[in-house]
């Protein structure tokens, strides 16, 4: 593989780990000039980054796009209020409001409800087995969207509307270089997803209903509530979240399960190894690859100055699969279960819906590979999303 600075060089997207690998073994700190920023690469330093609020930023990022020269005004608007692309004390309050929503006994409240769509949707499937199914579509998408649909209250009649807005969504958030349109897109489903939601949130003050947006209607940090407008864009990012990544983890996983029947046999024999199953999945093969930071403060990183002002791309794919951190960093192995990936990120900004995640891909892995013993890919050429950001088959055909 020839040495590029194109982060949307189709190389890099489809070979991620050997890009980012030799660049963690020859130069872990690297300027991109192409990228116009630092890439780090080694799992010491990307953990040491990502709980380093003094020196970076994630605020600065929303900035740089405020500030750009795209005519997207609901997108400005709307991504720098963001739990995501907040800094502290902003992102403390925000953090502890919907931290308390998902906290663990909410979420061990869900598996009833994640079994039950879990149970109905490999029905489904079964009634076209023996045949080929595209898993995303049937499956991957749709467990995601029931359960989080369910958590905030709404319809699920809605959720094709939601599963467009959350894809237009992502062409920005995740930088799909290649995508048609793609600012133009996600202008007009945020613009949707906003009148849509705003009629919500106004119903659920009006009455309150057993769900997310009613609680983050009520919910309060050192005494103040939140506004309208940040429930209505924490409701946005919650839905947009709730499934989109989701749904890649689960078609990442049954797509490496596929490629080493080994693990998946493993699994079925033993499904108590569910829990190390998903953790070895987002190491080995997670949905986030890599995450940016905006520097605010100089400061020196194996040798090298990183000046205020200067960008940050934090490569958890290579951080992953460092030989330093993971012992045989390049197998795809189940029984591992280490914790310690960055998948889910770390320090300020961990993902607060990991625990959900974690739930619904345990349930769902566990019992996919009961059901559907004879489960195979059927091809062996897989289209990787177009994003320098995140990881996932485009399509995953299976044969049950």
């Amino acid at each position: 593989m020839s040495q590029t600075d194109d982060l949307t060089d189709p190389e890099v997207i489809d070979q991620p780990y050997e890009y980012f690998g030799r660049l963690r073994e020859t130069e872990p700190v690297y300027k991109n000039e192409m990228w116009d920023g630092w890439i780090v690469t080694r799992y010491e330093d990307v953990r040491q980054c990502l709980q380093d609020d003094e020196h970076l930023s994630v605020q600065v990022e929303a900035d740089r796009l405020r500030d750009s020269s795209l005519d997207i005004p609901q997108t400005k608007e709307m991504f720098p209020k963001w739990i995501i692309y907040l800094d502290p004390p902003d992102h403390t309050k925000l953090r502890r409001i919907i931290g308390e929503a998902f906290n663990p006994e909410m979420v061990a409240n869900q598996r009833a409800e994640v079994e039950e769509v879990t149970n109905s949707l490999i029905e489904e499937m079964e009634q076209q087995a023996p045949g080929e199914i595209e898993f995303i579509e049937q499956f991957a998408h749709q467990l995601p969207v029931h359960v989080i649909c369910k958590i905030m209250g709404i319809p699920l009649e809605e959720s094709d509307d939601l599963g467009k807005w959350s894809t237009d969504i992502g062409l920005t958030l995740f930088h799909y270089y290649n995508a048609d349109n793609r600012h133009e897109r996600t202008e007009q489903s945020i613009r949707e997803f906003t009148q849509y939601l705003q009629e919500v949130v106004k119903d659920r003050r009006e009455n309150p209903q057993d769900d997310l947006i009613s609680y983050l209607n009520q919910a309060e940090a050192d005494g103040e509530q939140l506004t309208e407008d940040e429930v209505v864009a924490t409701a946005v990012l919650l839905l947009f979240a709730g499934h989109e990544t989701t749904t890649k983890l689960l078609a990442n996983g049954v797509l490496e399960l596929q490629r080493h029947p080994e693990q998946m046999q493993l699994l079925r024999e033993d499904p108590s190894l569910a829990p190390k199953a998903v953790e070895e999945i987002l190491r080995y093969q997670g949905t986030s690859k890599s995450l940016t930071r905006g520097v605010v403060k100089d400061f020196e990183l194996r040798g090298k100055q990183i000046e205020a002002g200067d960008r940050i791309l934090l490569s958890q794919a290579a951080a992953n699969r460092d030989p330093r951190k993971f012992d045989d960093p390049d197998t795809f192995d189940i029984t591992r279960g280490s914790m310690e990936h960055l998948g889910f990120g770390h320090g300020t900004h961990h993902c607060l819906g990991a625990p959900l995640a974690r739930l619904e891909a345990r349930v769902a892995f566990s019992q996919l590979v009961q059901a559907f013993p004879e489960m195979k890919l059927a091809t062996d050429e897989i289209e990787w999303t177009r994003s320098p950001l995140v990881r996932g088959p485009e399509e995953l055909p299976i044969q049950l």
